[in-house]
């Protein structure tokens, strides 16, 4: 019906953006913006609608309408945030120097040398701008009250390989802990449009191949239209209320694991292949300690893979560390997608801790692998269900999206 002829990024630095449509056949266009009509026009086949939208501060919603002669319609949505200044912009392709201050703005060529400047000017909120690129570079921020921006989700992109079986500069070796290539542990953090990836070879002949993506150690900490990428032990989440909305998570073994507070609304969770395993992977690996209510509750996700066999991966199994035994770990998939890869039994056991013994829950999940028949998956009533919100979970914490 119509296509989009140029990039829209996440976030920008620019007020105006441009918007051009192609017609691919007689369609009549309207191009909303934050739910205001902004142009209206008939354009025929192979015409270009060229439209210029004036951005507001913050988010913006984006939406491109077309209905050809038919009647059929195709909607096209796009968030777009515009940062009219920052406090920091963080560009690799910078041509002055390094933390330079311009406009009243610091100018940071990498991310390492944001968190040195974060950590002088902590007293205020600042929100930050990343452009697009690739970073090569293990960060750890510690600082409260950031909002990371990246330019595009699929462009600015945080890597980094490192795996526990590595040698420490210490002697030993590295712990899972330590392999994370990106650490967040400042609290009250909002993070948007970045790629997070620990690009670790599991091809190299190591023993332990634990490679964090992410490890984050904050309270009120959300995590917007962002991905992470790796294969064992992806995503660190250990401490804190955490909000991931829309956001992309793949890996193999217990690739979302730790003892956090937790809520995963409408994302996607990938199942990489493992060619050699009969058992692919684990979703989920919780820590959730005794006095915490809630650990991790996934709303509205989809969980796919790259599998071709069935039944070869299971929502979830408990960690109990062995620093920390006493653990009861919480996970609940609710009104969820599963695939076909998910286990028929949905969990299983962790070193001798069963999952009987814990709180595993699922309400209202559909697809081919959801077994709600199965005794071993337990399923939560309506009233028990309610328990189980984002409201209930971060409780003072009023999320914004």
């Amino acid at each position: 019906m119509f296509s989009l002829k140029n990039y829209l990024p996440d976030a920008t630095l620019s007020k105006y953006m441009k918007v051009l449509v192609k017609a691919d056949e007689s369609v009549f266009v309207k191009i909303f913006l934050n739910k205001q009509l902004k142009t209206e026009r008939f354009i025929r086949e192979d015409e270009i609608l060229d439209a210029v939208v004036e951005l507001n501060e913050g988010k913006n919603h984006l939406q491109i309408e077309g209905e050809n002669l038919e009647g059929n319609k195709y909607v096209l949505n796009k968030s777009i945030r515009y940062l009219e200044k920052p406090f920091a912009i963080v560009d690799q392709n910078y041509a002055g120097c390094d933390k330079d201050v311009a406009g009243g703005i610091v100018f940071c060529k990498s991310l390492k040398s944001l968190a040195e400047i974060l950590k002088k000017e902590n007293s205020s909120y600042k929100t930050v701008f990343i452009r697009n690129g690739i970073y090569r570079e293990k960060v750890n921020i510690d600082s409260s009250r950031v909002m990371l921006i990246g330019e595009d989700r699929n462009n600015t992109i945080v890597i980094y390989s490192l795996a526990a079986g590595f040698p420490a500069e210490n002697g030993g070796i590295l712990s899972t802990s330590n392999t994370a290539a990106f650490t967040i542990s400042g609290e009250d953090f909002v993070v948007e449009n970045i790629t997070f990836e620990n690009c670790f070879d599991k091809n190299v002949p190591i023993e332990h191949r634990q490679a964090v993506a992410v490890k984050a150690l904050a309270d009120r900490l959300m995590f917007f239209n962002c991905a992470f990428k790796s294969t064992q032990d992806t995503l660190y989440a250990d401490f804190g209320r955490q909000y991931y909305y829309r956001c992309y998570i793949e890996g193999d073994v217990d690739f979302i694991f730790g003892a956090a507070t937790a809520v995963f609304e409408e994302c996607v969770i990938c199942s990489l292949d493992r060619e050699d395993r009969k058992i692919k992977g684990y979703v989920t690996a919780a820590s959730t300690k005794p006095d915490s209510q809630y650990g991790f509750l996934f709303i509205r996700c989809k969980l796919i893979s790259n599998i071709r066999e069935k039944e070869c991966v299971y929502l979830g199994r408990p960690w109990h560390p062995s620093s920390d035994p006493n653990r009861w770990v919480n996970v609940v998939f609710r009104e969820c997608y599963l695939d076909e890869h998910i286990h028929t039994d949905g969990w299983c056991e962790m070193h001798g801790f069963c999952p009987e013994n814990e709180r595993f829950f699922e309400y209202k999940n559909f697809g081919p692998g959801s077994s709600i028949q199965n005794p071993k998956r337990p399923q939560l009533n309506e009233n028990e269900a309610q328990m189980y919100t984002k409201e209930k979970v971060f409780g003072d914490w009023k999320v914004e999206i």
